[in-house]
């Protein structure tokens, strides 16, 4: 039984996912980090300053294994913890400027190539692009909820 042919465009996502993993592992590599901890810095880069139980949940992870995540990356210097002026209770975790140097300094050929050849496209072809990828995002989004619910079960 063979599996049905794919469109090129969609066998040339699969390659990018396969290709996203590799560039992701490799960027924890040179950081010093495992694909887990740099998850969560990548995450912390994205979204600024949060809560453990806010990453906790981004990362689909229990708050105990995140404070371990955040308490080796605080003791190799990745992030930092600050503590509310008005309630000394709650604590934001960011990642620090040091590292987030770092991250960028390893992305930011990538993204500036893309970005310099999105922008060369003619303007229909950059709005069919964002439209594919966007839709390709919340494919995979709706995709990843959906595995995590079979396994919840």
């Amino acid at each position: 039984m063979t599996a049905p042919q794919q469109h090129p465009a969609a066998s040339a996502l699969q390659g990018l996912f396969t290709l996203a993993n590799e560039t992701e592992r490799e960027v924890a590599r040179i950081l010093g980090l495992n694909l887990t901890d740099y998850r969560a810095l990548s995450a912390l880069a994205q979204t600024g300053p949060v809560t453990v139980g806010k990453l906790a949940e981004d990362l689909g992870a229990t708050p105990a294994t995140t404070t371990a995540i955040v308490s080796r990356m605080e003791s190799r210097g990745y992030v930092e913890r600050h503590r509310s002026t008005d309630d000394r209770r709650h604590v934001q975790v960011s990642v620090t400027p040091a590292a987030n140097r770092g991250i960028m300094n390893l992305i930011r050929p990538l993204m500036t190539a893309t970005n310099e050849h999105i922008k060369a496209l003619p303007a229909d072809h950059r709005a069919v692009v964002a439209d594919f990828l966007d839709v390709a995002q919340h494919l995979m989004r709706d995709h990843l909820h959906t595995l995590s619910e079979k396994d919840a079960r």
